[in-house]
């Protein structure tokens, strides 16, 4: 059964569009569709329509991990992520021209600095450089650190890998948005290696970006920044909510568009699309016959009829023969988590939780196919909701332990833009740089 909650009875014309469209999408799948209205106070304004309670749509798919963890209760504490640099995102409304600032130092030391130094490089190695190592290389590495310290890059340095040295890793590290165990691997060398020209070139490429963006950061909004993998919920300028997120990768990117957050579904199913299923559902299948029973999936033929996975010949489907659906139900291993954001977009990409909460451990985080993974989807549900009965933790989760498919309409569609920013000013002026997932500031 799919139940859609609206908290507010508004004109006949509204709750049968949304009647449509659910009836559309959930045609031959034998759901019962309920609609529960609740008369409220005069000053909330009405729901906006919401999409399919049940979408076939893309999964995100884990790229490291074979098999979906547990989904943790709602009522105990998630695992940290790791800390990089700290993003005080207060600044947001005044990020161009503090980079504008920035960039203006740059270049009025930019070309002191190169004509009496040039940028010293080395070749990324294939293993790391850590304490009480000794290369010639850590030479390079101590005057390019001088050099982003603004201290004298001929100042005599020894080739061993000391204290003082892993402390400097460390903090440079951090405002790079680098896992800061001051190891110097392959990714801290890269980073080490951008020259100070070319990271002038970065703050020009992020001004523009802010000035594509300034017009439209106003009121109520999502910022989901993907080279950081963070999300912001801001509120005039305020930020009100912050969480570490999960993005497409390289080969599966989240698209750069503003789309508009118009429901909340809890206890989502997921249609699983045949791309994703040839590509990352076969070959477990192949592996074990039983994996779909096991995890929730249910297999229908073109007439709607279950059968069962025993009786589909699994090495004989492909993209262009592919006779079935595959349809995860909600529950502790459903891919979408308990919670799933609807958005406005032809790409079918959309915000929601999962059950692989220790890839959140990790500082770079591109493992899903093009949605979002949140961490805490709960806490972006509550500020969504605002206005709700269901703008708070207690009620939100005694919905979801009904297992009740439920979408619940948002009073107004909330904003929601995915952005590629790679260099910010922190409130005590220090440019952070972060790493480049999409290799997007080298096409510029």
């Amino acid at each position: 059964m799919v139940q859609i909650v609206i908290s507010k009875v508004g004109c006949i014309r509204r709750v049968l569009w949304v009647l449509f469209l659910l009836a559309f999408a959930l045609q031959g799948e034998g759901v019962a569709i309920t609609v529960t209205a609740k008369a409220v106070s005069a000053e909330e304004t009405k729901p906006q329509k919401d999409d399919e309670a049940e979408e076939e749509i893309e999964e995100d798919t884990e790229e490291d991990d074979d098999s979906c963890e547990e989904e943790k209760s709602l009522d105990k504490e998630q695992p940290k992520v790791q800390e990089a640099a700290s993003l005080n995102m207060a600044l947001i409304s005044s990020q161009k021209e503090k980079l504008q600032e920035l960039l203006k130092e740059y270049e009025a030391s930019l070309s002191e600095k190169e004509s009496a130094h040039s940028s010293p490089q080395w070749t990324c190695l294939n293993h790391s450089l850590r304490l009480q190592d000794q290369d010639p290389v850590l030479v390079t590495v101590k005057k390019q650190l001088n050099l982003t310290m603004g201290k004298d890059a001929d100042e005599k340095v020894s080739s061993k890998f000391d204290e003082d040295l892993e402390v400097a890793v460390k903090k440079f590290q951090k405002i790079n948005f680098l896992e800061a165990d001051g190891v110097i691997g392959k990714k801290t060398c890269i980073a080490l290696n951008l020259t100070p020209k070319e990271r002038a070139e970065k703050i020009r490429q992020n001004i523009k970006r802010w000035e594509a963006l300034e017009s439209s950061l106003k009121g109520k909004y999502v910022l989901v920044n993907i080279p950081t993998y963070s999300l912001y919920a801001l509120e005039d300028q305020k930020i009100e909510l912050t969480e570490p997120v999960i993005v497409g990768r390289k080969d599966r990117r989240t698209p750069l568009f503003t789309s508009f957050m118009n429901s909340v579904v809890l206890n989502p199913a997921w249609g699983v699309p045949v791309t994703i299923f040839i590509k990352d559902k076969l070959q477990k299948v192949l592996e074990d016959p039983e994996y779909l029973s096991k995890s929730g999936f249910t297999v229908t033929d073109q007439d709607g009829q279950v059968v069962t996975d025993s009786a589909v010949d699994w090495m004989h489907v492909s993209l262009h023969h592919f006779p079935y659906t595959v349809r995860q139900s909600p529950g502790k291993n459903n891919a979408l988590g308990a919670i799933k954001f609807n958005l406005d977009n032809k790409d079918a990409i959309y915000l929601h939780g999962t059950p692989q909460k220790n890839l959140f451990n990790k500082i770079s985080r591109p493992f899903s196919s093009g949605c979002v993974r949140l961490q805490s989807p709960q806490d972006l549900a509550i500020w969504a909701l605002k206005g709700t009965k269901y703008n708070n933790l207690q009620k939100l989760q005694q919905k979801i332990r009904t297992s009740e498919t439920s979408a619940i309409l948002l009073k107004e569609p909330i904003p929601v833009h995915f952005v590629y920013i790679t260099v910010w000013v922190d409130k005590d002026g220090t440019p952070l740089f972060s790493d480049d997932p999409y290799s997007l500031d080298s096409k510029t």
